[in-house]
Formats: C-alpha cells, sequence, structure tokens
C-alpha cells in the first residue's frame, strides 16, 4: 500500500471489471461486507442481549444439582459479533475447579471454526467456511468486553445445587444472579395478531374500570382508565415494538393487583364470598403465576399469557355487574349526573291502593323493581333486624286499626304513631347508584303532612302525602331515594315530619330497588 493510500480514511470497496477474480479480490469483497455490518451491529446496537429480560436466560434445573439451563437468544459483543442461541442449552458447574466460597460467572462468547475441509489439486488442504459459533464459559473472572455475561453465582463451600432466586432483587448464596446482564432492546416490530388482542384487551379492561369506578367506594378505578386510553393510542403509533410485550403484559398486572386490593380493603366481606369475585381472584393468580414462572422464555409464555387475558376479560364483566354501575361513570372529582329528586309519577298508584301481600318483582316507570326487604313495625326481630328506634318525640302510641283499601279489602293491623321527634332504621345489602323505594303502610285518615327523608346525613328529598280518606284509610305511601343518594351498601334512613302538630304513623315498610337501572 503506497502513502497516499495511507492518508485516505475509509472502507475500501472492490470495484469488478473483466478478467478481475483472483482470491484477494474476494476475499476483500467479503471482508468489506463483514466490517460494515460489525461496525453498523456495534454502534447502532450496542454490547449486550438482545431483549435480555427474557432471553438467554440462565435457569436452575426441575431437580437440584450443579447445573443449569440456557433459553435461546441473541447477543453482541463489543466488536458487533453476534452469538445466537437457537434451541436451549444445560452448562454444569464444576466446582473442584475453583477455591470456594467465591462468585463464579455464566458467560458467553463468540467464536469461529474452519470447515468443511476439501483437498486441492496441488495436494493443499483448505477449509471452505467458517462457522460463527459460541461457546459457553463459567469462571471466577467478571466477564471482559468480549465476552457477554449471562448470570453470576456466589456459590458456597457447602453448595449441592445451583437454584433460582427466591428474591431477584437480591439473590443469596447459590442463587442464580440476573442483575448485572446487559441489555439491548429488540427492534422487532410487534405481531399484528397480537397487537389486535391487545387492543381489544385494552377497550374491555378500560370499560370495565370505568363502571367499576361507578361504585361509590372505588371512585378512584375510573381514573384509570385514562391509562388504557394511552396504551392503546401507543399500540395505534405502531411506536412499540416487541420488545415492549412484557412491559404491556406487566401494565395489565399492576391494575389488576390494583383493583383486588381496592376491593379487599373497601368493599363489604360478604360481597367477597361471591363466586364471581373468587374466580376472578383466581384468575388473577394464575396470570401472575403464567408471567413468573421460570422455565419458559417469554416467546413460549406469550400465548398463554393472552389466553389468560382472554380469561380475565370475561371474570372481569362478572365483577362489573356485581360492583360496577353500567349506566352511570363517574370521573372522581366531577359533579354526578344523577337525579336530585325521583318524581312519583301516576304509574304508581296502584301500588298506593294495593291489598294484597307485595310481590317479589313489579314494573313501574319501564323499571322492574325488586323487594329488598319488609320491615314489621312491633315486630321486636324486624325491628331489631333493621335497627329501628324512634327518638326525641313528644308523644308516641302503640295502636291497632282495622281498615279498609279502596278495594274493599279489610286489613288489620299493628303500628305506632309518633308526634315530633324522629324515627330511624337501617337497610342493609343495598346496591349502590341505584334507586330505593321505600314504601310505607299507613293510616291515610291521618294525611296532609310532609316527612324529611335523610340518608347517610343527607337529607335526600321530602315525602309528601297530600289529601285523606276517612272511609277507605289504609294506603301505601312510596318514596324513592334517587340514585344519588344511595351511596353505600347499608343505608341509615332517618324520617322526621316538618309539618307542625302532625303525627305520623307506621305500620308497615317494604324497600325496593331497580333491577335493570
Amino acid at each position: 500500500m503506497s502513502s497516499s493510500d495511507k492518508d485516505v480514511q475509509g472502507y475500501k470497496r472492490v470495484h469488478f471489471f473483466k478478467h478481475f477474480l483472483t482470491e484477494e479480490d474476494w476475499n476483500a469483497r467479503h471482508d468489506f461486507h463483514l466490517q460494515k455490518r460489525l461496525l453498523h451491529q456495534a454502534y447502532l446496537h450496542g454490547m449486550g442481549i438482545s431483549n435480555g429480560e427474557y432471553t438467554l436466560l440462565v435457569r436452575a434445573q426441575p431437580e437440584a444439582c450443579l447445573k443449569v439451563d440456557i433459553t435461546p437468544g441473541y447477543g453482541l459483543d463489543s466488536l458487533g459479533r453476534m452469538v445466537m442461541v437457537n434451541e436451549n442449552e444445560t452448562v454444569a458447574f464444576e466446582l473442584d475447579k475453583f477455591q470456594l466460597p467465591t462468585t463464579l460467572y455464566v458467560k458467553i462468547v463468540y467464536q469461529e471454526m474452519a470447515c468443511d475441509r476439501v483437498r486441492m489439486g496441488d495436494g493443499r488442504i483448505e477449509n471452505k467456511y467458517f462457522r460463527e459459533t459460541y461457546r459457553f464459559i463459567v469462571s471466577d473472572r467478571p466477564a471482559d468486553d468480549k465476552q457477554l455475561e449471562l448470570a453470576r453465582v456466589l456459590v458456597t463451600k457447602d453448595c449441592t445445587a445451583i437454584i433460582d432466586a427466591v428474591d431477584p432483587s437480591s439473590p443469596g448464596p447459590n442463587e442464580i444472579d440476573l442483575r448485572y446482564r446487559k441489555n439491548i432492546p429488540s427492534h422487532r416490530s410487534m405481531p399484528m395478531e397480537v397487537r389486535l388482542q391487545l387492543k381489544r384487551l385494552l377497550n374491555d379492561r378500560r370499560n370495565a374500570f370505568e363502571r367499576l369506578g361507578g361504585h361509590p367506594k372505588l371512585a378512584e378505578l375510573a381514573l384509570f382508565s385514562q391509562d388504557f386510553a394511552i396504551m392503546d393510542e401507543l399500540l395505534d403509533s405502531y411506536a412499540l415494538r416487541e420488545g415492549a410485550l412484557p412491559g404491556i403484559l406487566r401494565f395489565f398486572k399492576a391494575f389488576d393487583d390494583m383493583l383486588v386490593q381496592s376491593v379487599t380493603e373497601k368493599i363489604n366481606p360478604y360481597l367477597l364470598d361471591r363466586p364471581e369475585w373468587s374466580r376472578h381472584v383466581d384468575n388473577c393468580r394464575a396470570f401472575r403465576l403464567l408471567l413468573d414462572e421460570p422455565g419458559k422464555s417469554f416467546m413460549q409464555k406469550l400465548p398463554m399469557a393472552i389466553v389468560q387475558l382472554e380469561k380475565l376479560s370475561i371474570s372481569y364483566a362478572h365483577v362489573t355487574r356485581l360492583l360496577g354501575n353500567d349506566n352511570r361513570v363517574y370521573i372522581y372529582g366531577q359533579v354526578k349526573p344523577l337525579p336530585k329528586v325521583y318524581p312519583i309519577s301516576t304509574n304508581w298508584d296502584f301500588v298506593k291502593v294495593w291489598s294484597a301481600e307485595m310481590p317479589l318483582i313489579f314494573s313501574i316507570d319501564d323499571l322492574e323493581w325488586m323487594l329488598m326487604g319488609e320491615l314489621n313495625i312491633t315486630d321486636e326481630e324486624s325491628e331489631r333486624k333493621y335497627k329501628f328506634r324512634i327518638s326525641d318525640a313528644r308523644d308516641m302510641w302503640k295502636e291497632r286499626r282495622r281498615n279498609y283499601f279502596p278495594d274493599g279489602a279489610l286489613i288489620e293491623d299493628v303500628g305506632v304513631a309518633i308526634e315530633g321527634g324522629y324515627s330511624e332504621y337501617e337497610i342493609s345489602g343495598v346496591i349502590p347508584d341505584t334507586h330505593l323505594c321505600i314504601i310505607r303502610m299507613m293510616d291515610y285518615a291521618r294525611g296532609d303532612f310532609e316527612i324529611l327523608m335523610n340518608v347517610n346525613g343527607q337529607d335526600a328529598g321530602i315525602s309528601v302525602c297530600p289529601g285523606c280518606d276517612m272511609r277507605a284509610r289504609w294506603r301505601n305511601w312510596p318514596f324513592v331515594i334517587p340514585s344519588h343518594f344511595v351511596n353505600d351498601t347499608v343505608l341509615k334512613i332517618r324520617q322526621t315530619c316538618l309539618t307542625a302538630d302532625r303525627d305520623v304513623n307506621m305500620f308497615r315498610y317494604w324497600f325496593y330497588q331497580p333491577t335493570n337501572w
């Protein structure tokens, strides 16, 4: 090479022309492409393990021994040379070669091997190819720039087996330590089928969190629906590569854990005994165990993880029907778009004059109302169940009435009447954010009064009872507590008469809630 050639910087690429075919020419052509490839890999990708959190993993064998398994994967050394493991490998720890205790390093190194030898016509032996391969090393010396560290183990003198770390963030003696691996991101695009599946699952999860946020004790869950929307936009942008898949699955797992914790801490225990909730918790646990399973690479787990997410979407639907609000979605802090007054329409008139036993279900205002319970005044067991009591009354008396309904039915019952003060009772097992109808059987000869209804410390409206009837004196007077005030599974109702010099009589109460609200 002349001095002028030495002064020129850059790669020299072969230029072919007629009769230009020598051994040196062909090797120069090959070296040019090889060097450019190594340069690209070393400087644009860097040294490390591609998607190293889930590839080329060192795992203990199922039976306790001094061998470890290494999963398939791909890596680059500092020179840009590629090492690719296509199938599971096994590496043994020969402890008699080392002075224990010591830290042993599991490393992989690029290696070239001459192969396919041929004999030339003049008797010389040449190699037609070089095979690019790799070699595993177990050594007590850390990896240098031409080696990739796969794991390290602090081995003790009495070590009889290499095991997986109980706590990967702080491995103990004889446990596999994966914390010091150098990782490089994967640039492979995410498979379109997986992308579409994740978008659908994200949408299912977002809808569930929004409706679960309609529960007064789980309002913060509605906020997290925005996180699912952001992840969905990232998938739409194609900015996320295949290497982002592990993080997306951990994203699902984190919100599953958050929901389980919130419901367990804030919801009444009797709801947690429902089979829908138990199945959901089991599905969350199965998904978590799958992600943490040590014996498989991430790409082996991915199809099973998608199937498990499908199961979780189904169980989320059941949990949403149990705890959520499918008609009212709230964001924490916004004004709830719920009615503060429920107009008692003329559709309720038949309830007022109903003389038979109250039905389990009746239909009013396009809603199916289901009987939630019955409070029988003067029945000690019933009053104790609903914690019925009367306070601060100026006067109170028990009365037996034998009155008629407008249809001519003659009914005898015993109740209580009070002047001044207030009456209180508690209703349990209420569905939050759903209307609650309180029907009071009363002597309508003492009508024309107004009662203030207070629910859990909030004034929920006034029950107005206009008119009176001195002949057919029985009425079942309804009052609907709007869903805005039904803010818990247990409601403490206080009734205070606002009309001066009027007594309020009570014989029976029935409690209804709509099933299709």
